[in-house]
């Protein structure tokens, strides 16, 4: 089964992230868009008791990406090594207040590693910009 990961904008807008971990993530890799997207829409369906086609009707968007793929992560996510204490600052710290850093890698909510680490550190990152910038505007 592929685990689910909601974060706190969920009650907001719809969605629902999936995340293949190792075993599963190898039987994805390299499949096609629809092939990934009918597998999802089986194990979504399988726990909620739903049919794949009612899903599919329901279904507005579906985004995914291949890290196994990817050239730049080939599979890759960051942990920290003994004696790393502060590097996700370090990672996260803006340049000269005109380069901002995000991604789980910089994440100091403590999770790190995770989609979770990556869309808060997107978020702490587009507040420090618009905090910079001086906009009025909100983060949310």
């Amino acid at each position: 089964m592929v685990p689910d990961v909601v974060d706190e904008n969920a009650r907001k807008t719809p969605h629902h992230y999936r995340v293949a971990p190792f075993r599963s993530a190898e039987r994805l890799s390299g499949k096609s868009r629809d092939f990934v997207v009918e597998r999802s829409l089986e194990t979504l369906g399988r726990l909620l008791g739903l049919s794949v086609q009612d899903l599919a009707r329901r279904l507005e968007a579906a985004y995914l990406h291949d890290w196994r793929t990817d050239p730049f992560s080939r599979g890759a996510y960051s942990y920290g090594k003994v004696r790393a204490d502060g590097a996700q600052e370090e990672l996260g710290r803006p340049v000269e207040d005109t380069l901002f850093f995000a991604g789980e890698a910089s994440d100091v909510s403590g999770n790190n590693g995770t989609v979770h680490g990556a869309i808060a550190s997107g978020r702490r990152a587009t507040a420090e910009i618009v905090q910079r910038v001086g906009s009025s505007k909100s983060v949310e």
